[in-house]
């Protein structure tokens, strides 16, 4: 096959029960230079039995189909990585493997990133969610979702996001852009060139990559059209039960999470004259991760069962790095900042007294 115009970009993780209606929302798609990456992260389910069949016997797609089979279990950061490595496209677009795309959606992205010449193309998500969805999660997906947080962009033209980063960053800190990776277009040499990839984090790993784009990126267009469909499932690694590992990864992304994103801004001349700007950022994604930790809160009942479990984890799994994000969870509970908060030990301070 000639060098395809996109590549679908699909992590494979224990998806038997979904990845057929993924797979046949390709086959369905109106512009057909496309081609499939799918990484394989150690499937123990019928995922690649179900892919295979697909391949055999499906026309449309059975020569696009690229599988690669990783030896040991990386995590979503990882495969995704291994996927953008093994893309060949002139684009890349990212697919989960129990969402899908509706029909015109690669046709819709390749036209808008044609018209605009742009290096990111951003549209819109319908999110199939079923009615016991946790409360946490129905609040997170309704602010992204275009039923509810951005509604009003449907109705809007296409349009250049600005390239003023402040208002970069103000719309990135109120879901005027949201964060999820699926759902936008990337060009693939715009990624290569800025050294855009995935961080090995275990949650919000998408959100630290479209950071950067945000940060790189100079024509990024926003277009009023919902082509991606996520179908929530409480099954997933994102949506599992709230336990203790679930606490622990929470508070682990929030404390290296952090440092990531003070990194990115570290190399940006931007953030060192607007302390504003990247305390916004932090803020933001400091409240995104406590929804998180929230949630547990009702497991444990009273507020101070709750905080004194938070304080043993800390001192368990976090040491010295425990008093920064000790001081967060206080604070999400306090009308008042009463104190400067002690930063990661290993972050960067020098900015703190900047501007």
């Amino acid at each position: 096959m000639e060098r395809p115009k996109v590549s679908v970009l699909i992590p494979l993780y224990n998806a038997e029960e979904y990845i057929r209606m993924t797979l046949l929302s390709l086959r369905n798609q109106t512009m057909q230079e496309f081609e499939i990456v799918i990484v394989d992260d150690c499937s123990t389910d019928g995922s690649l039995k179900v892919i295979e069949e697909l391949k055999e016997k499906e026309e449309k797609i059975k020569e696009k189909i690229k599988i690669i089979k990783l030896e040991k279990n990386g995590g979503i950061s990882n495969t995704r990585n291994v996927a953008l490595r093994f893309a060949t496209g002139e684009y890349v677009t990212f697919l989960d493997n129990d969402d899908m795309l509706i029909p015109h959606a690669l046709e819709k992205f390749v036209e808008y990133a044609e018209k605009w010449e742009a290096e990111v193309v951003h549209t819109h998500s319908h999110y199939q969610n079923p009615k016991n969805m946790p409360q946490g999660d129905r609040m997170l997906f309704k602010m992204a979702s275009f039923e509810h947080g951005n509604k009003k962009n449907l109705t809007s033209p296409a349009y250049l996001l600005t390239n003023e980063m402040s208002e970069r960053m103000k719309q990135f800190s109120i879901y005027g852009v949201d964060w999820n990776v699926w759902g936008k277009l990337f060009k693939r040499e715009f990624l290569m060139k800025n050294s855009i990839e995935f961080p090995k984090i275990k949650l919000t790993e998408d959100l630290l990559f479209v950071f950067q784009t945000l940060l790189y990126a100079k024509k990024y267009v926003m277009i009023p059209e919902v082509l991606y469909i996520y179908r929530y499932r409480t099954d997933s690694t994102l949506h599992g039960e709230r336990n203790e590992n679930f606490m622990r990864n929470v508070i682990d992304v929030q404390i290296n999470g952090t440092k990531i994103l003070n990194g990115y801004m570290d190399e940006e001349e931007h953030f060192k004259k607007h302390y504003k700007d990247r305390e916004r950022v932090i803020e933001f994604y400091m409240n995104l991760e406590l929804l998180g930790t929230k949630l547990m809160q009702k497991k444990y009942g009273e507020q101070a069962n709750y905080f004194e479990k938070l304080e043993e984890m800390y001192k368990k799994y976090f040491g010295a790095d425990a008093t920064f994000i000790a001081y967060i969870h206080k604070m999400a509970n306090q009308t008042q900042i009463t104190a400067n908060p002690p930063w990661p030990t290993e972050g960067k301070v020098t900015y703190l007294n900047e501007g």
